[in-house]
């Protein structure tokens, strides 16, 4: 007997795709399950093109608190295509003004995406808003700055490892140099929060 596999080929590969591509379009609770919260995520580019293995691993709300964790998926997504992704959440009903931040894992890759889906957590955010983050890698020393005016805004930075605990806490000046050494080389989730909106950026400490 004679088996015939048929492959099929698919797009952009994992390493193509970047965070940009995703989105958190919708949340919901689950009807017929308590603290089962389902998030969408759509996933542009074209319809040939597939992550393996996505799944939503964290919920992080705006202090920087973990209140919800995910369940790893098998299967994949292509492009060009929405998908729900089930979270066990601390609350049985939607917050008022829900905002978080997801961790979303492919492949070998980590994206932070924000809900509502925008770039930087504020929808009125513009260039000379955002904050600079440097070097990244780093090997300890890390640099924070703004090219913008911070208009005597207050940020906070919260640095969280992928087991969702918070590492390193501290407010931020205009200008702000870290020292980071004293942890462990790995991947870290960075958020910063003002009083305008907030930012989140996956940090390497190599």
């Amino acid at each position: 007997m004679v088996f015939i596999l048929s492959l099929v080929s698919v797009g952009a590969s994992a390493q193509e795709i970047t965070c940009d591509a995703f989105c958190l379009t919708d949340v919901r609770m689950d009807s017929s399950a308590p603290n089962i919260l389902y998030v969408t995520l759509f996933f542009a580019g074209d319809n040939d093109d597939f992550i393996n293995y996505p799944w939503i691993s964290e919920v992080i709300n705006e202090q920087g608190d973990t209140i919800g964790v995910g369940t790893w998926n098998f299967f994949g997504q292509f492009g060009n295509t929405s998908n729900d992704y089930p979270v066990t959440v601390e609350f049985d009903s939607i917050p008022d003004n829900f905002n978080a931040t997801m961790v979303f894992q492919y492949d070998t890759s980590v994206c932070l995406l924000s809900f509502p889906c925008t770039n930087t957590g504020n929808e009125n955010a513009n260039e000379n808003d955002h904050v600079r983050i440097y070097p990244n890698p780093s090997p300890g020393l890390i640099h924070i700055d703004s090219p913008g005016k911070w208009d005597n805004e207050s940020w906070v930075l919260h640095l969280v490892d992928l087991q969702g605990h918070l590492v390193v806490e501290t407010q931020l000046n205009e200008e702000s140099t870290i020292d980071l050494s004293f942890l462990n080389k790995g991947m870290y989730f960075l958020l910063m929060k003002g009083n305008k909106g907030w930012q989140s950026v996956v940090l390497v400490k190599n």
